[in-house]
């Protein structure tokens, strides 16, 4: 009761935020177990089934594997899958309207959960990443429903928050059915949170087994595109925060000089950002392109803008080399595997905190390269950009890296086994 009357009040005054950026969307009902007609009878034909819960974006990615082996491995049971977001909701539908029933998360109220629970009544719930909800978990456990976590994480920064609640998060952790971390590291924080040490297992991380997203465009058509002639080198700079373009673009402004045929394309993590981005261009003497109105001849273009959702992975598969963003600044960086998985080589700041377990994998086998300070980007990609021998070993490790570590979703699936077969 005291939960429910604590997210009560923190809802009154997150709504006017949920309303400011756009979140109070069409589909919000479903989060109060409200859902239209043709999704209630899909509901109801998915008795016994898997709910997956994947908080956004990130989370519904690293299913990609996941549910195609689930679907296989357990044809029996029908698949629920939930997000936060509606970024989240869409790549879900986008990737398994197929597969499963797709609805939003039940806002963590006592009398919400317990009526979406009973109307879907899953076999088992399996939630990514670490991510607790106490009334959820708890209504959960009543109805005698194993609850395993997968692929879970905890940072460093998440531990000092969740040490400070851990007599409450003890409660609810203690019994859940499985936890699948990621290292050891995040096996032992949890269990010092309070999870049962013979619920835990070190399964690995489920990003290594995450194929690579088909390419749109061939690697030619990408290359002509871009005005990119043969010997010319791209630099794909992805997912930048603000702070990293100017550091990105003073390293090119060096770099080009030494390297006339050498080309930037830069792929800002929010892409409305992307004015913003230019105007660092023109303010260090370029004239930038974006590629949502790139002309048919792009030949005397040096600097591009990448505008356009979806598309960051095709340029990851032509680079020479690639600027992982999030890493020059605290953000924590972003998943260095997307462009390692096309055997790019692959350099990133000291802020990889958020990937911590596969930026040190990388670094450990010389299958990616760590710049302390915005400073040495220059020397550090002007050696890998004017040596190709150089390209191809690191982009090799880096490949090498990623087989190594595969194997973390059919772990998973294996405990989740244990649980449905029981």
């Amino acid at each position: 009761m005291l939960y429910d009357i604590g997210f009560f009040i923190f809802s009154l005054f997150y709504l006017p935020t949920l309303i400011f950026k756009g979140k109070l969307h069409g589909d919000f009902g479903e989060r109060f177990g409200f859902y239209g007609r043709e999704k209630r009878a899909a509901l109801a034909q998915a008795k016994g089934a898997i709910w997956i819960q994947a908080v956004s974006v990130g989370e519904v990615a690293l299913c990609r594997s996941l549910v195609p082996m689930m679907r296989e491995k357990f044809p029996q049971h029908p698949i629920v899958f939930s997000t936060i977001t509606k970024t989240g909701n869409e790549l879900a539908r986008k990737l398994f309207s197929k597969d499963a029933v797709i609805i939003y998360f039940p806002l963590d109220f006592s009398f919400v959960v317990k009526k979406v629970i009973r109307m879907i009544k899953p076999k088992m719930y399996v939630m990514v990443e670490t991510e607790i909800w106490p009334n959820f978990l708890k209504t959960i456990e009543r109805n005698t429903i194993p609850a395993i976590l997968i692929n879970g994480r905890i940072s460093d920064k998440s531990f000092g928050k969740y040490e400070m609640a851990r007599p409450f998060l003890q409660k609810i952790i203690k019994n859940m059915n499985s936890l699948c971390m990621q290292s050891k590291t995040d096996a032992d924080r949890i269990i010092k949170m309070g999870a049962a040490a013979e619920k835990v297992k070190v399964t690995g991380n489920m990003k290594f087994d995450v194929p690579a997203k088909p390419i749109q465009s061939s690697g030619d058509e990408l290359k002509k595109q871009l005005g990119l002639e043969e010997g010319d080198e791209l630099l794909v700079a992805g997912s930048t925060h603000p702070g990293e373009e100017e550091a990105v673009i003073d390293a090119y402004q060096d770099i080009v000089k030494k390297i006339p045929g050498l080309k930037l394309l830069i792929a800002p993590r929010h892409i409305d950002r992307a004015d913003e981005v230019a105007e660092v261009a023109r303010g260090c003497g370029f004239n930038p392109v974006k590629l949502s109105v790139l002309q048919s001849d792009a030949s005397n273009s040096q600097i591009f803008i990448l505008d356009t959702i979806g598309r960051l992975n095709d340029f990851y598969s032509i680079a020479s080399a690639v600027f992982v963003g999030g890493s020059l600044i605290p953000h924590g960086g972003q998943n260095p595997i997307e462009p390692a998985i096309y055997g790019k080589p692959v350099i990133f700041g000291p802020y990889m905190f958020n990937f911590k377990g596969i930026a040190e994998a990388f670094l450990s086998k010389d299958a990616a390269i760590r710049v302390d300070a915005a400073g040495d980007l220059t020397a550090v990609l002007y050696n890998m950009l004017a040596n190709k021998n150089r390209q191809a070993e690191v982009g090799l490790r880096a490949k090498e890296v990623i087989a190594a570590n595969r194997g973390a979703t059919e772990n998973v699936l294996n405990e989740m086994g244990r649980f449905l077969n029981a």
